[in-house]
């Protein structure tokens, strides 16, 4: 028997225009290749995309959408791993067991720190969006072409929900194209994903497509007004810039690996967790930037140039560094730039810092705690570029 129809599939869109460049031609800077051509290696940026249905009875939204996309600003390749809302969440302290109520209970922060608990990930950034603003996007978009695999039909008078979508390619509108992705069958939440899957892949088709750019400005408006995100301007170059030489092929689109499962008489879709870990492993895992981002940095200006100690600190959030302080050194007469680390765990760390700064490294044995660094610029240094 056909579910009810009450929540859809959609935010991968929204991400994926943000991704394969819709943005570029307007944030466009050189700061990638500070990035691409530092000492850090597996350098990613990892984005949660949350989709909620945001007026369902009046209640609470759910997150009805949950995707996990790592950029790797290296090799230009993206992974992408499809949550299952039903994703059964067994975690101390948490006073829930599906993924999606997660979004009900604490909106988006608490979906996004139940995932990084979850997988045992760090979530850099996240997007979100409802119904409406897909529609919008995809008319922008001028509709969507898509082999639809199956006539498509689903009435739901109590809920004005009307599906009529027949077999064979066809030309959806945002409205068509939502209707697409929410429908559900008896596949339940597995075979809508697997739509998912293959309406991305005609989301990018079109996005990169030469007729797509005389369309460019009002999608990127309709996108500022549809979307909910925590992306600085500043920081969204690495994987805009990114996109503009990012192979399609190179875009890897999994499910989380389980299998469905009833427990208490509740379905929930139960995670291998042994497999996910190789998933996440191979395609999500954020090395280097998760190892970064447990250093605290103090930046301090030791020749006296204008702004000088900001703009590094700038830099180095980028590799996912935590800066502590910025701030001016005890005088301005520093000949050589100073890498200065407090534990000899953190030399490998500090080499690679002084790498990218063209700096000396020093030990000191101040007791300062593990994994701080004090980043000393002199007269030597200039901003990488």
């Amino acid at each position: 028997m056909l579910e009810k129809l009450t929540d859809w599939k959609y935010i991968s869109l929204i991400i994926f225009m943000l991704i394969i460049g819709i943005s570029v031609a307007y944030i466009w800077n050189d700061e990638l290749s500070q990035i691409t051509d530092g000492p850090f290696e597996d350098n990613k940026v990892n984005i949660l995309a949350v989709g909620y249905d945001s007026d369902i009875n009046g209640g609470a939204s759910r997150a009805d959408t949950i995707i996990l996309i790592s950029i790797d600003v290296d090799t230009n390749e993206a992974g992408v791993i499809f949550l299952p809302r039903d994703t059964y969440i067994n975690i101390e302290g948490k006073n829930f067991t599906k993924l999606n109520t997660s979004f009900a209970r604490g909106g988006i922060d608490l979906t996004k720190e139940t995932v990084e608990e979850l997988l045992d990930i760090n979530i850099d950034y996240y997007l979100a969006s409802d119904f409406k603003g897909f529609e919008n996007i995809i008319d922008r978009l001028g509709g969507i072409e898509i082999d639809v695999e199956k006539d498509l039909n689903y009435v739901d008078r109590a809920g004005d929900l009307y599906i009529n979508i027949s077999q064979g390619k066809q030309h959806l509108s945002g409205e068509e194209a939502l209707k697409y992705v929410r429908y559900r069958d008896q596949s339940g939440d597995i075979g809508r994903i697997e739509r998912q899957q293959k309406f991305i892949d005609a989301v990018i088709e079109k996005v990169v497509s030469p007729s797509t750019v005389t369309s460019l400005p009002g999608i990127f408006r309709e996108i500022n007004r549809s979307i909910d995100t925590d992306i600085p301007i500043r920081d969204i170059s690495p994987f805009l810039s990114t996109a503009k030489d990012m192979d399609l092929n190179n875009i890897e689109i999994r499910t989380l690996p389980g299998e469905a499962r009833y427990i208490a008489g509740i379905s929930y879709w139960l995670a291998d967790m042994e497999k996910s870990q190789v998933m996440i492993e191979n395609l999500v895992r954020n090395k280097s930037y998760i190892n970064n981002s447990n250093y605290k940095l103090k930046i301090l200006n030791g020749q006296g140039g204008y702004g000088i100690a900001s703009n590094t600190a700038s830099l180095l959030r980028k590799y996912g560094f935590q800066i502590d302080r910025i701030g001016n050194a005890d005088h301005f007469n520093y000949e050589n730039s100073l890498i200065i680390y407090f534990n000899e765990d953190d030399e490998s760390t500090a080499k690679k810092v002084a790498e990218l700064l063209n700096a000396e490294k020093k030990f000191s044995e101040e007791d300062s705690g593990a994994k701080n660094l004090e980043i000393i610029l002199g007269h030597d240094y200039e901003l990488p570029h």
